[in-house]
């Protein structure tokens, strides 16, 4: 008896010392980017001078702040992760909730197929034919062009990701609920949404992360006005005349990690909603 409580006691201390480590891993990354971005680029060139605590300064932001225009290259990025997210949602939601309730297999696996067929291009072939495109129909550097292009990648990952979560639905709890009356419109919306409400909150963090973060078709496709953060913070990265500004950098990187976690924050407080509404009657 003693000797499986003390392998116990090992197996939960072997997992605590990795899990340590792997959040350690995890977190250097972000507090090294932290302190860079309070220090002035001469005292964080070597690893101590990166994590003493001296020399702090908030002219970094402040520079970032002016000089990098962060409050409209927010906007612009907060505009179309937002557009996309919604756009998202409303398209793929009944789209891979209507392709799991076919009853041909064969045309149910043909459409997921071609759906998710579209992700193995990569990007960078699509940001050239898209901007030819943007520039005859008269959409090419706005906001409304980048968005389509974000929807373009984003689409056909959403509708594979959440086929996954209304396959996972029971058909007893919708049967149960035609019996009681309810039409297949209402069977969605009251019954099998709400079932997946955590999953699709999964999938609005993961939508809105990755149309934040996106670079290529911002750098190919959007003008000034339209640029997003991510674009925002190339400037300081210099060129042959003029060097990199890592502490302006840093700055720039700190802030944009900001509406991401209170993103992440409010969201994450109705992952755990809506897993049991409704149930199979006997």
């Amino acid at each position: 008896m003693n000797t499986h409580k003390l392998r116990r006691a090992r197996s939960l201390a072997a997992r605590h010392v990795v899990l340590s480590i792997w959040l350690l891993i995890c977190i250097i990354p972000l507090v090294t980017l932290v302190l860079a971005s309070l220090k002035p680029a001469g005292l964080f060139m070597t690893i101590p001078e990166i994590f003493s605590f001296s020399g702090f300064s908030l002219e970094n932001y402040g520079r970032a702040w002016r000089q990098g225009n962060f409050p409209f290259f927010l906007r612009n990025s907060l505009i179309i992760a937002t557009a996309s997210l919604a756009v998202v949602l409303v398209v793929c939601t009944p789209m891979a909730y209507g392709i799991t309730r076919l009853g041909s297999a064969k045309m149910r696996n043909f459409l997921v197929f071609s759906i998710l067929s579209t992700r193995f291009l990569p990007y960078v072939v699509l940001a050239l034919p898209m901007y030819l495109i943007f520039r005859v129909v008269g959409l090419s550097g706005t906001l409304f062009g980048l968005i389509l292009a974000h929807l373009a990648m984003q689409l056909p990952f959403m509708v594979w990701l959440m086929l996954g979560f209304f396959s996972g639905v029971p058909v007893e709890v919708e049967e149960s609920a035609i019996i009681d009356g309810c039409t297949p419109f209402q069977t969605f919306m009251l019954i099998s949404l709400p079932m997946v409400l955590p999953g699709l909150n999964a999938a609005a963090i993961l939508a809105f992360i990755i149309s934040y973060n996106e670079f290529l078709f911002a750098f190919f496709l959007a003008g000034y006005d339209a640029q997003p953060l991510t674009v925002g913070i190339a400037r300081f990265v210099g060129g042959g005349e003029t060097a990199a500004q890592y502490g302006v950098i840093a700055a720039y990187g700190s802030m944009i990690i900001i509406p991401i976690v209170i993103f992440a924050l409010v969201v994450n407080r109705y992952i755990v909603s809506g897993m049991t509404q409704g149930a199979v009657k006997g």
